[in-house]
């Protein structure tokens, strides 16, 4: 049994953007945006390298090389606006140079500490277990140990994947949280390349962006609850 937390989820796309677009005033007026609130924070008059708006628990954040929306403490994951919100900015900026797209989604969870203990040991001698669990052909395991008193404790773990559909990398972060036997914060990191080539690519975190969830309970239900 596990039980988690969402500290927030972002969606980030590289590309040359222009930090001076984005104002309340162009969210809402030329993207239909209702926020229901002026931003906590705006932007100077002086020409700037970064903009940062905050509404509420929705932040947009942009500078010259990356527009990043980020939910913090999102209940559902699923309902999300966010992919709404990227789709509907960058079609109202169709010559802007874009090359790559994440999906972030960050929780703390909480997991059986026996399964902890099953995790560890797979992680210090039966690595091969991961493939077998995640029915993955080829998986990329980078583990770090905490060294006391001549015994390795895992402080955390990284494991990368390949899907093939659209392309598309996994990558799960996993950190041991200090002072706690059975808690870890999970980053999992959904990637999709070569936007520059086909722009296509990008419906796979907007349009499909509830399979993206999908596939992150998928793997982190195959790690920590099976």
């Amino acid at each position: 049994m596990i039980e988690s937390s969402n500290n927030y989820i972002n969606l980030v796309v590289l590309g040359n953007f222009n930090p001076a677009i984005l104002t309340h005033d162009f969210l809402v007026n030329v993207c239909n945006f209702d926020f229901g609130m002026e931003p906590s924070s705006k932007p100077s008059d002086i020409p700037p390298i970064v903009t940062f708006l905050e509404y509420g628990n929705i932040t947009f954040h942009v500078d010259l090389g990356r527009l990043q929306i980020t939910e913090k403490n999102c209940k559902n994951p699923k309902s999300s606006q966010l992919p709404a919100y990227l789709d509907s900015y960058l079609k109202k900026l169709p010559h802007t140079p874009i090359g790559v797209c994440g999906a972030n989604l960050n929780y703390n969870m909480i997991v059986e500490k026996s399964k902890l203990d099953t995790i560890e040991e797979w992680l210090k001698s039966n690595r091969t277990k991961f493939c077998e669990t995640l029915q993955l052909k080829a998986v990329n395991l980078e583990v770090s140990f905490s060294v006391a008193q001549k015994e390795g404790k895992i402080k955390k773990w990284l494991l990368r994947t390949a899907i093939s559909e659209y392309n598309a990398s996994i990558r799960i972060n996993v950190d041991y949280v200090s002072g706690s036997e059975n808690t870890v914060k999970i980053n999992f990191n959904y990637e999709v390349p070569n936007l520059d080539r086909d722009k296509n690519l990008l419906t796979s975190i907007t349009t499909d962006y509830s399979k993206v969830v999908d596939l992150c309970e998928h793997y982190i239900g195959k790690i920590f609850a099976e």
